[in-house]
């Protein structure tokens, strides 16, 4: 069974994760966590009866959405949690618990890749998650059926050979061609150690002949192709930290107009 974190805060862009989420497990034994997160601890009476009032408010609203979600989807197993906690810090938590396959949760994605990441809840998470992959799904992405995966990885070879399991698993579960993206200014044979542990996907192979600018590369590429998911890992060394900090020297816009699932390695 996929079990599934999917942090909520009522907002049209967090509903829309939700919906995300259930559509792309769906079809598979699942059971997904919906999670809200208010206030911040505190030992003041005020703040304490503030509090109170909150998890009523927050209550009573997660209450009104599983009615909702599961008079559409009644085969879904779902479980709420309503937490007293920082956000980032909550999510992360259960994230590194060992008791979640998936995070699913959605983002504005407003203007740069460091920006819409980095400074947002969404990045603290990726930044400081070690174990559930998270799967960060745009503000106005509906889900598509994934015809196809894109992969983007960089020379770097995995330290651990698990880690591309979540993608193995999301990739198999609908049948999806993945295709390998490798933007280098040569190509070169150092990603074949990574493609041999994807050769039960019989993947595609696409050498992106960059300009130095990986962001604005990948950009170009993801506007002329239409994936429905990329897949960056997440590491000391890898692709997702030269896109990071490419982002920010050449000030480039990246707004993505797919999911990104990140793994960590």
């Amino acid at each position: 069974m996929n079990k599934i974190l999917v942090p909520v805060d009522f907002s049209d862009t967090s509903l829309n994760a939700l919906s995300y989420a259930i559509k792309l497990f769906g079809s598979s034994s699942v059971e997904i966590t919906i999670l809200h997160i208010y206030g911040i601890k505190s030992t003041a009476l005020l703040m304490k009866s503030i509090d109170g009032l909150l998890e009523k408010d927050a209550q009573r609203s997660m209450d009104e959405l599983i009615e909702k979600v599961q008079k559409e989807f009644p085969k879904i197993a779902m479980k709420t949690k309503i937490v007293l906690n920082d956000t980032v810090t909550a999510i992360t938590s259960l994230g590194n618990s060992g008791k979640y396959d998936y995070i699913v949760m959605g983002t504005k994605g407003a203007s740069g890749l460091k920006e819409v990441f980095i400074g947002s809840i969404a990045g603290g998470v990726i930044s400081k998650t070690k174990k559930a992959p998270v799967i960060v799904v745009p503000r106005f992405y509906y889900y598509n059926s994934l015809d196809e995966i894109v992969f983007a990885i960089s020379d770097n070879p995995l330290s651990n050979t698990t880690v591309i399991e979540p993608l193995r698993k999301i990739a198999k579960m609908h049948k999806s061609k993945i295709k390998v993206l490798h933007i280098t200014e040569k190509q070169t044979s150092d990603i074949q150690e990574t493609l041999n542990q994807l050769k039960d996907l019989n993947p595609s192979v696409t050498y992106a002949f960059g300009t130095g600018n990986t962001n604005a590369d990948l950009n170009d590429y993801l506007k002329k192709n239409d994936s429905k998911l990329l897949c960056l890992i997440r590491g000391k060394k890898d692709f997702f930290d030269r896109l990071f900090g490419e982002s920010v020297t050449l000030k480039q816009t990246f707004s993505s107009p797919v999911p990104l699932l990140i793994l960590h390695d």
